[in-house]
């Protein structure tokens, strides 16, 4: 990621706040396959565990799970065993089937961005323009990366789907009441999210579950590198960022009035 000083984003606890807003990353593999393509993506929700929290349920033996080791913290997801990169993966760690938690020997790259971005017209700019015509067109966005090595819960042992009930039971907290605002007052929902019941893994039948358990595969990454840009025009002019904030409310579309929202304060929301 290129991370000019304006830009750059370096406290753990901002980049860990933008990721629980934004969840949904997509993960790439770099893996030399004579069977598949090296370069591989797939988009993951991801539940993202910090030194400082643990788990939002209990896991299936009633024993709450431990603080997380990693001082930049772990990203749990889950990917269909019948994707194709799931299956360059699996080939990539030719390990013992029956063995719970084979490290993938390459370092994998997860990458999460904001929803809102936007074009941003030199016709914006109310100083640069005029005084030197010295300006060209350009994209504010915001988005994370994130480098880790991956464990992969791919074995039908009682670990791996101990591993996998708690990564789908967690996944189903952050969205019905992270997102939804389900049962949650202070969740993101419209406002009549509290009212209504946050759906559960329990609530579905025990045979579906393991068998959906069956067909995906747990992902537990141990972050070992994060880093984070917020675009939002910081680097031009004070002129120039009115300029920006007025012509983006000028639009009169959300996207572009939560531009110029983020714009004014000079940092995308978490």
């Amino acid at each position: 990621m290129h991370l000019r000083p304006d830009h750059a984003v370096r406290s753990i606890p901002t980049l860990h706040a933008f990721i629980r807003a934004h969840p949904l990353g997509v993960i790439t593999t770099s893996l030399p396959s004579d069977n598949f393509p090296t370069l591989q993506c797939s988009h993951i929700p991801w539940v993202l565990d910090s030194e400082t929290t643990q788990s939002n349920s209990n896991s299936p033996n009633g024993e709450e799970s431990n603080k997380t080791p990693s001082p930049l913290g772990i990203l749990r997801g889950h990917i269909a065993r019948a994707n194709p990169q799931t299956k360059a993966i699996l080939e990539a760690i030719s390990s013992d089937p029956s063995t719970t938690g084979s490290i993938l020997p390459e370092e994998v790259l997860v990458v999460f961005t904001s929803p809102t971005d936007h074009y941003i017209t030199p016709n914006f700019y109310i100083e640069s323009k005029p005084a030197t015509g010295k300006v060209a067109p350009t994209w504010n966005y915001a988005a994370v990366q994130v480098y880790g090595r991956a464990t992969i819960y791919h074995s039908r042992d009682t670990s791996t789907g101990e591993y996998l009930h708690r990564q789908l039971s967690d996944l189903a907290v952050l969205g019905e009441e992270g997102v939804m605002g389900y049962g949650n007052e202070n969740g993101t929902g419209n406002g009549k999210g509290a009212k209504k019941t946050p759906w559960k893994i329990n609530d579905a039948p025990v045979e579906y579950i393991e068998t959906l358990k069956k067909n995906i595969v747990g992902v537990r990454i141990e972050i070992t590198r994060i880093e984070g840009r917020f675009k939002v025009s910081q680097e031009r002019p004070v002129k120039d960022r009115g300029g920006v904030i007025e012509g983006l409310q000028e639009m009169e579309t959300e996207r572009a009035r939560n531009m110029a929202d983020y714009v004014k304060s000079g940092v995308l929301p978490e």
